[in-house]
């Protein structure tokens, strides 16, 4: 059959095939396949698509793409039929769509195309197979790729057998709802729902699938939230805890969140944190595991005596830490052992460090570079954090004034 596209003509092609030289020499058996044949736009392409099926080699007519009787009356020959018909009529449907929608068809589409065809209704099956595909073509990083199944694994628990076509504002309202009930904070509710309309319009670009668009533009806003640090009575407090009786595990995440307090380094980096980066007595030098599959970014830091202090000096890696999960969840602890209480997790060390920062220097652009921000408007946040400093700095605008 030849298909014109709005761009140049393609030509397509199947047909059963079997290889000759795998016939079993005592059943006579061979495997069946799809060959699919196309040319366009310059180019050949040839594929074969496993059918997953065995039959007499003499008994498969591949001019009329059918398999015949074995036996006068055989059971398998009609259903074996459909099966092939109903794999032929697949790769033609996909044919005709990127006929209609003006597309070239390649070997490579295609067989992307098929992949598809399994979970193309699925939203969830589509959310799984597409995620590892940005993955493994590096176009979203590897702690992108986590954060997208645990949303995936909130829809499961919501509508395992979600299909694109019952996707609605209306769905979109109930899986809303379905978070909040659950306990999710907003923002928390507003990432899942971000993360399922990256979903959305990935798919409504694809050929064979069709997404409502109401749901893409499904009103979704985060809220500001305040930013969390620990002042420095409350820093000290957990300085002071190192001289108490603790488990190893908690004097591990305790050293490893103080280090990240006075470095600024995150979690993610935290963990990567050794030896080899040090590049003098002062200052240290890594990739930092922030997008470091798509776009990776050297910085060079400071490491302060009292951050120094903090690392495991036997070790080649700097701290030998827990999970992330079982890491805050310890954090926690700590922070009821100092009476600190503000929900302490990772990314507290980060903001506390900024804090810091501001509130004893109050250069932004040098913090801007130690923490590794692209944009400026990132680091501002650390330069209204603090009440009490702002304060402070205020009323010294009256020295030398009478009343």
């Amino acid at each position: 059959m030849n298909f014109q596209t709005a761009e140049k003509l393609f030509k397509f092609s199947i047909s059963l095939f079997y290889r000759k030289d795998k016939i079993n020499p005592v059943t006579r058996e061979v495997s069946l396949y799809l060959e699919v044949f196309i040319t366009g736009n310059g180019s050949k392409y040839r594929t074969r698509l496993p059918l997953d099926l065995r039959w007499i080699a003499e008994k498969v007519d591949r001019g009329n793409n059918t398999l015949l009787p074995r036996v006068r009356k055989d059971n398998d020959v009609m259903d074996y039929n459909m099966m092939i018909i109903s794999e032929i009529s697949k790769i033609n449907e996909i044919a005709k769509i990127y006929r209609l929608s003006n597309r070239i068809l390649t070997e490579e589409n295609l067989l992307r195309e098929l992949r598809l065809a399994q979970t193309s209704k699925s939203l969830i099956g589509y959310m799984i197979s597409r995620s590892k595909e940005l993955l493994n073509k590096r176009l979203i990083s590897y702690q992108t790729y986590k954060n997208y199944h645990t949303t995936i694994n909130t829809l499961i628990s919501y509508d395992d057998k979600a299909e694109f076509s019952q996707i609605s504002t209306r769905w979109m309202d109930s899986y809303k709802a379905f978070l909040k009930k659950k306990g999710n904070a907003h923002n928390t509710v507003w990432t899942r729902i971000r993360d399922l309309k990256a979903f959305l319009r990935i798919a409504n670009d694809e050929a064979t699938i069709f997404v409502d668009q109401a749901s893409i533009d499904y009103k979704n806003m985060p809220i500001d939230t305040p930013t969390t640090y620990l002042k420095r009575d409350e820093i000290q407090r957990l300085i002071n805890l190192q001289n108490e009786p603790l488990k190893e595990i908690e004097t591990n995440v305790l050293r490893a969140f103080l280090f990240q307090c006075f470095t600024s380094l995150r979690i993610s980096d935290v963990y990567k944190a050794n030896k080899k980066w040090m590049m003098s007595e002062t200052m240290i030098i890594f990739t930092m595991q922030k997008n470091i599959d798509r776009a990776p970014k050297t910085i060079k830091i400071p490491i302060i005596p009292i951050a120094k202090a903090f690392i495991n000096e036997t070790l080649s890696q700097f701290f030998s830490l827990p999970t992330e999960q079982e890491y805050n969840r310890t954090l926690k602890d700590l922070a009821r052992m100092a009476d600190i209480k503000k929900n302490l997790h990772s990314h507290v060390g980060r903001h506390t460090f900024g804090y810091l920062f501001m509130t004893a220097v109050g250069d932004i652009y040098a913090l801007k570079q130690i923490m590794g921000h692209t944009k400026i408007t990132t680091t501002e946040r650390y330069a209204h954090i603090d009440d009490d400093y702002e304060f402070a700095q205020a009323i010294k605008i009256q020295e030398g004034f009478k009343m």
